[in-house]
């Protein structure tokens, strides 16, 4: 007998009180969890809750709950609905950011149209205006104001060797005795 094929909406066969049930298990994350959680539904949420307390229906055994868990791939499920959740919220994410980038370079421009005609009317418009606009651009944009990036690659990151220990350990004597000599001069 195959499988059928994951999903996040109701399986092949399943009633409507056992997708709901699961629907409380993603939210709880244990069977144990689920079955506390069952008795309080609709206590505290509204009519959402009494809504959703009338599809789960009179809580069955704790058997029954392993038994429709295995049968419907609950574990399966949840990892399948975890992974579902988190791809619409990254596309939101980035729906938000694109939004975002939008309204930022609109508004850039709206002021760099503004500083030119400002120029053209002769009244002038300083170089540190125009570079404050511009980093302003460059923050909201998540973008580096400097002209250089400084990128570390971790991987390639490895603790001092016994040489360059002893080395550094020199150093820091030298620097501490250099200082230590200076500070007695003052006096």
């Amino acid at each position: 007998m195959t499988k059928p094929a994951l999903t996040t909406s109701k399986m092949p066969g399943e009633t409507e009180q056992q997708y709901t049930a699961w629907l409380l298990y993603c939210e709880a994350g244990s069977l144990r969890k689920t079955e506390g959680l069952w008795n309080r539904v609709g206590q505290s949420l509204g009519e959402a809750g009494v809504e959703f307390a009338d599809r789960l229906g009179k809580k069955p055994s704790d058997t029954t709950l392993e038994t429709w868990s295995k049968k419907y791939r609950w574990v399966e499920r949840k990892d399948l609905k975890l992974t579902e959740d988190l791809e619409g919220l990254r596309k939101k994410a980035q729906e938000i950011k694109q939004k975002k980038v939008f309204a930022i370079g609109e508004v850039f421009w709206e002021k760099l149209q503004a500083l030119k005609k400002q120029i053209k009317k002769g009244e002038g418009a300083t170089v540190d205006e125009i570079k404050k606009l511009w980093e302003m651009f460059r923050t909201e944009m998540g973008e580096s104001l400097g002209k250089h990036e400084l990128s570390i690659n971790e991987d390639e990151q490895k603790p001092p060797t016994p040489e360059q220990e002893e080395l550094g350990q020199a150093i820091d004597e030298t620097i501490k005795a250099f200082y230590g000599r200076k500070g007695k001069a003052k006096k």
